[in-house]
């Protein structure tokens, strides 16, 4: 048996144990500095996939939603139930018992609603009273304002009148779009010969409940209600609906009253930054069961611009044909009072314009865009998806035949 020294037994066990070089582990290294490489841009890729779809999928529902909006809200203007607003000023079958729509006042102004849409430019345009201490709606942007019926509506059943006061029994009190008990609203009145616009007070919510329109009490102004003709102006309530009633004077072809409540709501739309500063879009309207406007408020977010044409019909004699399309400013043309509400009676039509943004950073150069054939370019260069989205809606109680 050979006995080994303890130097051959350690030369042994040093050469079984060979090392990685210097160069395997550099070449390790770069491999796997290679393989976290491609895992980090297969992870950045993926976000800015993300992103990009998250984004995308904002500006889609954010453009459906305003879109969708302005075209339920423009389709309503000029209805007053059974007739719409061009036939009624023809007729001079309308009147406006609220107060504070002075004709001198360039654009009107909250209760003006003998003109159920107009609009402005900003920088450009005159803002109505009620929105010129507004700050912070963006320059070169379009408002638009409608003053319009209430889709819904409920039966009157009766008529009374007396000094100062009107009070009307209706069918349904406790319809949800009426007002709360003891809140005073806006309400239109109207039948197929006629329509009225005031302030009421529902009295209970029972059947037999009542609208009650008091007299001489803002926003409320007209002549003392219990009068049954229409010598001076202005009218009082107008006799072709309550004395038909009052005085069995039946309609033609209806012996009964046929006369409806609905409720009288104003939106303003402009574009303003938000509180984190994303231009969006913003809605003022009556506060719930007041005749004051509430503080605007977001309705949708990111609507960077909107630009508004109106299709206008020119004909000497109004035909009920849109001849061309104008800006706001063209078509009031200079006119205040009574003579801008003809004006924008002959609007038949709107083209809306927005330009919607991503809410965050999706990495997406950016670059001027055409609304409307206005060049909009964005000032934040914040790299966010954008859309322009365009849409034209007919005002159909105005076309002709309608």
């Amino acid at each position: 048996m050979t006995n080994k020294s303890p130097e051959h037994s350690l030369n042994r066990l040093r050469s079984g144990q060979a090392g990685v070089s210097l160069i395997e582990l550099m070449i390790g290294i770069v491999i796997a500095a290679l393989l976290v490489l491609g895992l980090v841009q297969i992870f950045g890729a993926s976000a800015t996939t993300s992103q990009m779809t998250e984004g995308l999928s904002r500006v889609q529902e954010n453009g459906r939603f305003a879109t969708q909006f302005l075209q339920r809200q423009l389709r309503m203007v000029g209805f007053m139930g059974c007739g719409a607003d061009t036939s009624r000023f023809i007729q001079d079958s309308f009147v406006n018992h609220l107060a504070n729509f002075d004709a001198t006042v360039p654009g009107g102004d909250k209760y003006r609603f003998n003109r159920p849409i107009e609009a402005y430019t900003v920088g450009t345009g005159t803002a109505p009273a009620e929105l010129s201490s507004i700050t912070g709606i963006v320059d070169g942007t379009d408002v638009l304002i409608l003053r319009v019926f209430s889709e819904e509506s409920v039966p009157v059943l009766s008529i009374s009148k007396a000094t100062n006061q009107l009070t009307l029994v209706v069918g349904e009190p406790d319809a949800p779009f009426l007002p709360e008990v003891n809140k005073t609203v806006l309400l239109g009145l109207q039948n197929c010969r006629s329509a009225d616009v005031f302030a009421g007070i529902l009295n209970g919510t029972s059947a037999g409940s009542a609208i009650v329109a008091e007299g001489l009490t803002s926003p409320n102004v007209y002549a003392d209600p219990s009068v049954d003709n229409c010598g001076s102006a202005p009218c009082p309530w107008d006799f072709r609906i309550s004395n038909a009633f009052l005085n069995a004077k039946p309609l033609v072809g209806d012996p009964s009253l046929n006369a409806e409540i609905h409720r009288a709501e104003y939106y303003a739309l402009f574009v303003k930054p938000n509180a984190a500063g994303i231009n969006s879009l913003f809605l003022m309207r009556f506060k719930r069961g007041d005749v004051e406007l509430a503080a605007p408020e977001e309705f949708v977010e990111g609507i960077e611009n909107m630009q508004l044409r109106f299709g206008y019909d020119t004909s000497v004699v109004a035909d009920g044909a849109i001849d061309e399309y104008r800006t706001a400013e063209d078509v009031t043309n200079g006119a205040t009072g009574a003579a801008l509400d003809a004006n924008w009676r002959r609007v038949l039509s709107v083209r809306v314009g927005m330009l919607i943004r991503s809410p965050g950073r999706a990495g997406v150069a950016d670059r001027t865009y055409k609304v409307l054939g206005t060049d909009v370019t964005p000032t934040d260069n914040n790299g966010a998806i954008r859309e322009v989205y365009e849409t034209t809606i007919a005002l159909r109680n105005r076309l002709y035949n309608s």
